[in-house]
């Protein structure tokens, strides 16, 4: 099934999860963080696949994002998003059908141009991964196979996910605007600060932020290394709205982001 998403927390106006201010969700379950988590990840609460979480239908994350996106900017991490990339693909596919401004950022610890190729595969064995990770991979597979039972007591024991197949992932890529891939590596550290600058969001100089329309239209990977991508940031005027790179004179990058912005602080000015 792909039409639900579990989600572990939602933060609004975050300033360290893609351009501008965002909408930033915050995916239940990553398969690394359970076999073999990236040191330093600071989102430990998300890789397991027990507990607590909240599930929600494709159809009610779109109209969270329609009220909650005021400036239409939305990141979805985790956890591992690419685990349920078809379901945030339909929510992204949708928000764009009702407003073409919607801008998505999405996380993988994966290599993007490897999933392109062979899409991502996971053997699951019960006593090294727990029922609940297969659970979860049962409705976001896109086929399971391989599959070993203990017959005393009629369980699986081994299963063979292919969770997205090449042509799952050139569709993700068609609604996801940015996608930052590859894993967390703390000794490569973009910032040496306590905490992240606003708008740097990749964390690790091994990661690449990939150009997800771009690269489908093209048939070759678009990219631009991390720590290049910040320092154009951090040396670059930004939209006050979408955070889009504009000329030093200018505060919005379009009348329709001043729009917005405006009208953000009067709804902003009445709630007081």
């Amino acid at each position: 099934m792909t039409d639900f998403i579990r989600f572990i927390g939602v933060n609004k106006d975050t300033t360290t999860a893609g351009p501008g201010k965002r909408l930033e969700f915050f995916t239940k379950g990553c398969i690394r963080g359970v076999v073999s988590p990236c040191f330093g990840c600071f989102n430990e609460s998300t890789w397991t696949f027990e507990g607590l979480s909240r599930t929600l239908t494709v159809e009610e994350v779109v109209q969270i994002c329609d009220r909650d996106a005021w400036n239409r900017q939305v990141t979805f991490c985790g956890g591992e998003p690419i685990l349920q990339a078809k379901a945030l693909a339909k929510v992204a596919q949708q928000l764009k059908g009702i407003d073409p401004d919607f801008h998505f950022v999405m996380y993988t610890a994966y290599k993007l141009d490897t999933l392109m190729k062979y899409g991502l595969k996971f053997t699951w064995v019960k006593e090294k991964h727990g029922t609940a990770m297969r659970d979860a991979l049962l409705d976001y597979a896109a086929d399971v196979e391989g599959i070993k039972f203990d017959e005393s007591k009629g369980e699986a024991v081994v299963s063979e996910f292919t969770i997205l197949t090449p042509e799952d992932v050139q569709e993700v890529m068609k609604y996801i605007d940015l996608i930052v891939d590859g894993d967390y590596q703390q000794e490569k550290r973009l910032t040496t600060s306590e905490y992240m600058h606003d708008g740097w969001f990749i964390g690790s100089a091994n990661q690449r932020v990939i150009f997800g329309p771009e690269t489908v239209k093209s048939g070759t990977l678009k990219y631009i290394a991390a720590e290049e991508y910040n320092k154009q940031r951090a040396n670059s005027a930004q939209c006050k709205c979408c955070g889009k790179i504009v000329d030093d004179s200018q505060n919005f990058c379009r009348n329709a982001c001043l729009a917005r912005y405006e009208e953000r602080k009067l709804l902003k000015r009445t709630l007081k």
